[in-house]
């Protein structure tokens, strides 16, 4: 209901004096642990009246002989108005234990509630939803949408292969890849078993 509910709201959320953005090209990745497919991330985009909306939506299950040992679902849901994030609905599911967040525009604000608790943040603030690039540019502020907390890792910025890459130091860790026109193209991290996590275009 809490997801249902938050994105209701954000069919409402009024528009800003800003020119529409055309939506970017959608992604589906497979996830790789320790060489075996166990999932996949999709994000989807549509432009809506001048609102760009990204949809991602991740399901993992993990399987021992012939048992799911394992299962992860979450589903966020985010509207930008140029370069600003101005509502954001989150719900996760892990191995049924549900948390999430919701997020709307306050004035000069953001005002994040979750499971983590109710804050306040800077307008320029962006959710750790990975497709992104410009969410990990200098001095943007980041908060996990998994349950509504702010985040301060350590970012660390390289070229690669004509694109980018940035790395989350601290945490869970990640390490995530763009292309030249900042497409979003790879995604590297460590499960909390230690495994290696990384992601598959296709």
């Amino acid at each position: 209901m809490l997801l249902r509910r938050a994105l209701f709201g954000l069919a409402l959320l009024p528009l800003l004096d800003d020119r529409a953005l055309a939506a970017p090209a959608d992604l589906a990745f497979k996830v790789i642990r320790e060489g075996r497919e166990v999932g996949t991330h999709r994000v989807t985009f549509r432009d809506d009246g001048g609102l760009l909306r990204a949809r991602s939506q991740v399901r993992i299950a993990i399987t021992l002989a012939g048992f799911t040992v394992f299962r992860y679902s979450h589903e966020t849901e985010e509207a930008w108005q140029g370069e600003r994030l101005v509502g954001l609905a989150s719900r996760l599911d892990r191995n049924g234990r549900q948390s999430g967040c919701e997020v709307r525009a306050e004035g000069d604000g953001l005002r994040l509630r979750g499971s983590a608790g109710d804050v306040l943040l800077p307008a320029a603030a962006a959710p750790l939803t990975w497709w992104r690039a410009a969410s990990f540019a200098p001095g943007v502020p980041l908060f996990d949408p998994r349950e509504g907390r702010p985040v301060e890792p350590r970012l660390e910025r390289r070229p690669e292969a004509g694109g980018q890459r940035v790395t989350l130091v601290g945490g869970e860790g990640a390490v995530i890849l763009y292309d030249g026109r900042g497409a979003w193209v790879g995604f590297e991290t460590t499960g909390e078993d230690g495994s290696a996590i990384r992601y598959a275009r296709g």
